[in-house]
């Protein structure tokens, strides 16, 4: 076999492999919840209604998503307005049809074309990617001081997500005290030069203005949850939903297609209508990929309509950074 081809083979095993994955949590998913019932929690979802908050979802979101990563380029030296970062962070929302992390790096791109040099675009990204992280950490940490009731995590052990959350904030610590130290042989990496330059300042600058939008997140998915008959109650269902958007937006399924799922039968089943385990699943199920296909839509729809509009007004930021 030659290189080339065997390059070529292994490419196309890399992109598999989410799909697979996706496809391995499905099977575990229908073995757990019986296919029949899932069909019959969808005969009697409230669709149009939900069709209509997804769409307010992003309509809320979106400005406070633009918001926070002006902020966070801010941090790095990068200037853009609000308005260009509407346009582009909606433009973006394509690339999050893949995972969040591509969504990042469109806009890693879009200011690399603005005239940004490479090196400061990725560091700008990065810092994107970490304090997006650590600030739905923060947001999934305060929700879970709320007692969670018996069994409502079912296989999943209250004290074995405490403990993650516990050890996530331990590692956010110790990358702040790396970046405060500012170690010579780190700091003098290009790409990473930015991340030093903020330092923990400009961290807690950029996580301050990211939590409105992963605290939006995870209320707006809270109240998608009520709306489809789910009485999740409002601090249990706030955090749940804080670990769950933090795991489904690592780039181990497409868009966190399964991951996403599995968590929210895991966390939520218990609030579910039903009469057995099985059913109440089966419900949860039901609304997960209900709101996901949704999710969709409203995301494909509002790439196309932020990338045109990006196309049409000519929005090219002005090269250099301040």
């Amino acid at each position: 076999m030659s290189t080339d081809r065997a390059a070529g083979l292994g490419t196309r095993a890399r992109q598999a492999l989410p799909w697979l994955a996706a496809v391995a949590l499905f099977a575990w998913l229908l073995h757990r919840v019986p296919l029949d019932e899932v069909r019959e929690a969808l005969r009697h979802g409230p669709y149009l209604l939900l069709l209509a908050y997804v769409l307010l979802e992003y309509v809320v979101t979106l400005p406070a998503d633009a918001f926070a990563t002006r902020e966070a380029l801010a941090v790095v030296g990068v200037r853009r307005t609000f308005a260009e970062l509407m346009l582009a962070r909606a433009a973006t929302y394509l690339l999050g049809l893949l995972s969040y992390f591509a969504s990042l790096g469109g806009i890693g791109f879009w200011v690399a074309k603005g005239g940004t040099r490479a090196a400061r675009a990725t560091g700008s990204v990065l810092l994107l990617m970490v304090t997006n992280g650590i600030a739905i950490v923060l947001v999934a940490a305060a929700g879970l001081l709320a007692d969670l009731p018996a069994g409502s995590l079912e296989q999943i052990d209250r004290e074995i997500l405490i403990l993650l959350i516990v050890g996530a904030l331990l590692g956010m610590l110790l990358y702040l005290a790396v970046i405060a130290i500012r170690w010579r042989w780190l700091a003098g990496w290009n790409v990473l030069a930015p991340l030093f330059e903020a330092g923990v300042a400009g961290h807690v600058r950029a996580i301050a203005a990211r939590i409105p939008h992963m605290l939006l997140l995870a209320l707006l998915h809270w109240g998608a949850f009520r709306l489809w008959g789910v009485a999740v109650p409002f601090l249990q269902g706030t955090a749940l939903m804080a670990v769950v958007l933090l795991i489904s937006a690592l780039p181990i399924t497409p868009n966190g297609l399964g991951t996403t799922q599995i968590l929210q039968v895991l966390f939520f089943s218990v609030w579910a209508q039903g009469a057995t385990a099985e059913a109440r699943g089966a419900d949860v199920l039901a609304f997960s990929l209900v709101h996901w296909v949704f999710s969709l839509v409203w995301q494909l729809a509002i790439g196309l309509a932020g990338l045109a509009l990006l196309r049409r007004q000519g929005v090219v930021p002005e090269m250099g950074e301040e």
